[in-house]
């Protein structure tokens, strides 16, 4: 009997990609962003609707950019306990402790 065993290797981003931060707008910064995109905008409504499009989309995106700003572009999961509530806290704790026993035991 003859068997083959493949593994997978999977790849890491080698390029970060920076996401702009649209999640969270203040109200200060919905203004912001509209009154730039309204000024910064060449919202001429003649020629080739692709051209208009992206200069239109390029527009809003660089101006968000900069009133919004942007993030590293992490894998939004949350790392740690820092986000637990002290209920939770304490239901958890008992478990860690003997998970803690256990790994010392098998040292």
């Amino acid at each position: 009997m003859d068997v083959e065993i493949m593994s997978v290797i999977k790849k890491r981003r080698t390029v970060e990609v920076y996401k702009i931060k649209w999640w969270n707008p203040t109200g200060e910064n919905v203004a912001t962003l509209s009154e730039k995109i309204k000024t910064e905008g060449k919202w001429r409504l003649e020629g080739d609707a692709n051209k208009i499009w992206e200069g239109m989309a390029e527009c809003i995106r660089k101006s968000a950019r900069e009133v919004l700003g942007v993030s590293r572009g992490g894998n939004g999961r949350m790392k740690g306990a820092w986000w637990r509530s002290k209920e939770v806290k304490e239901k958890v704790k008992p478990k860690q402790e003997k998970d803690k026993a256990l790994a010392d035991k098998n040292k």
